[in-house]
Formats: C-alpha cells, sequence, structure tokens
C-alpha cells in the first residue's frame, strides 16, 4: 500500500505536520528531478546553508522541460510571517546568498510579487505519492490558475499527499484530490481558510498549528486572520499556545506530543516503520 493510502487508512491527523520556516526560496528549475533534487541542482553546501539559516529551499517550475531554459532563472523569497514576496532573475546560482534571503528586508532581494503562489509537490523520484497524486492536482489547478500554479520539490509529508501550498502565508493543505484543489485554491483567493484539509501554517511552530485547526473547527471560523498566534510555549513534549480571534478573546490551549499508533511506513521507500510524532490537546 502507497504511504500516503496507508495514512489515510489510518486516519492519521495532518494538524500540526508542517516543518517550521518561515522564509521559503523558490529557484526555478525545469530539469528531471532526482531523489535529492535540491541538493543535485543547487548543491548540498547550499542546502546545508538553508537548513542551518531555516530557509525552506525548494526548486519549481511550471513543467519539465530543456535545461537550457534555466540559463535564465526567476528566484522568489517569501516571508510567511509578514506575508511579502519578491522576485529577481538569477543567471548563475554561486549569487543565491542564503544568509541574505534569512534575514536581510525580503524588498531588498527583488522586485515585489503581489500576485498569490500555489506550489504542489510531485517529486515522484523522492516519492512516488507526490507523482501520483500531485500530477492529479497540478492538472486540476491548471484549468483556472495555470499562471500561479507551479510544480516543487519534497516539501515534506509525502504520506499526505497531495499536498498544496499557498503563500504568501504558508498555508499548506494535505490530502488534497483534484476536485479539491481548485476549491481550496479559490477559497484561499477570496482570504479564506478551510479546516479540513489543514497540515498548519509554515510560519507557526506544530502546537499552534494544532490548536488553530481545532479553534477553526469548533468556532466555525473561515478568514485567514480570524485566527492570531499570541504565544506558544515549548517544554519537553508539552505545549501552551494562546490565539486570539477577532472577538477579542483569547483562547488557550495545552497540548502534549507523543507517537501515534501503529508504526507505519512514512513513505513509499522506508525500510522501516516509525511512530510519527503528533501533537494533541490535553
Amino acid at each position: 500500500m502507497r504511504c500516503s493510502a496507508l495514512s489515510e487508512a489510518l486516519d492519521e491527523p495532518m494538524a500540526g505536520s508542517v516543518e517550521q520556516r518561515v522564509r521559503w526560496l523558490l529557484v526555478e528549475d525545469r530539469s528531471a528531478w532526482g531523489r535529492k533534487a535540491t541538493d543535485d541542482v543547487l548543491g548540498a553546501a547550499l542546502a546545508r546553508e538553508a537548513k542551518r539559516f531555516g530557509v525552506r529551499l525548494l526548486l519549481i517550475r511550471r513543467r519539465e522541460g530543456d535545461p537550457a531554459a534555466d540559463a535564465v532563472r526567476r528566484v522568489i523569497l517569501v516571508d510567511t510571517a509578514t506575508r511579502e514576496m519578491a522576485i529577481r532573475t538569477v543567471t548563475d546560482l554561486a549569487d543565491l546568498d542564503i544568509e541574505a534571503a534569512a534575514g536581510a528586508p525580503v524588498g531588498a532581494f527583488g522586485t515585489p510579487h503581489a500576485e498569490p503562489i500555489l506550489l504542489v509537490c510531485t517529486n515522484g523520484k523522492r516519492d512516488a505519492c507526490c507523482a501520483l497524486r500531485g500530477r492529479a492536482l497540478m492538472n486540476a489547478l491548471a484549468v483556472d490558475h495555470a499562471e500561479r500554479t507551479w510544480e516543487c520539490t519534497h516539501l515534506g509529508g509525502h504520506r499526505f499527499a497531495g499536498n498544496l501550498v499557498c503563500l504568501p502565508d504558508g498555508i499548506v493543505y494535505g490530502r488534497v484530490t483534484a476536485p479539491d484543489g481548485p476549491r481550496l485554491a479559490d477559497a484561499y483567493l477570496a482570504g479564506k481558510v478551510d479546516p479540513s484539509r489543514l497540515r498548519g501554517r509554515s510560519a507557526w511552530p506544530a502546537p499552534a498549528q494544532v490548536a488553530e485547526q481545532a479553534l477553526r473547527v469548533a468556532g466555525h471560523l473561515a478568514d485567514i486572520d480570524d485566527v492570531r498566534l499570541l504565544t506558544c510555549e515549548v517544554a519537553d513534549a508539552h505545549a501552551v499556545v494562546s490565539l486570539a480571534t477577532p472577538d477579542g478573546v483569547t483562547h488557550r490551549f495545552g497540548l502534549r506530543a507523543g507517537p501515534i499508533a501503529p508504526p507505519r511506513a512514512i513513505s513509499c521507500a522506508a525500510d522501516e516503520l516509525e511512530a510519527p510524532i503528533h501533537w494533541r490537546i490535553a
């Protein structure tokens, strides 16, 4: 059984499964992506730098094509906390400065980019589920959102494929089917969030992602700005999250992290079974 089908059959929770990364650096690349596409194209050293500075580094493309077309590449910097984006072109990948991308003002990176971006992981060499489910999702989004939608390399969480990222907010949805995709995209462009497929916000720590999803479901809160993170205090396997809603109420959640049973393959290529760690409201 494919990892995404198994995760779905086990009803594995998705909320809180997004690795916290405030800034994203998206590099255009039309080559055939391998299992470690980012390392292959940009170099392992640059990928390590991105991890050290907490930047989500991804390759993006509209479609696979002639690598010669990548003589000039578009590069987009996104800050999911301030919801700013900037775009520029590069002719030499050596010009990419991860430290600057992590800490400098977004406006200093390039030309402001205001059009929302939709990312779909299709990195099938990394995990077959991303190719099978991701391609179907890409085709569905291409009907009305072709200019906003990009394929991307590994996001994390292949078992939640199809994965859809909405930028600049860094909202990540999982188990998105072809019929779901256009509906979720339209909702995002209208300033709405659907908690039924929500994995989390990349700018927030995992416990806060879980608390947001629970609060949205309980309070029927649909607007992106209906939930604001005040604090998230984490100590080992315990966390306390405070969220604010437009009515001025502060909602406080206690959470606990622990493994979820039964152990399962967390990717199609996994050799061993794992019991993923999930945050639960205590």
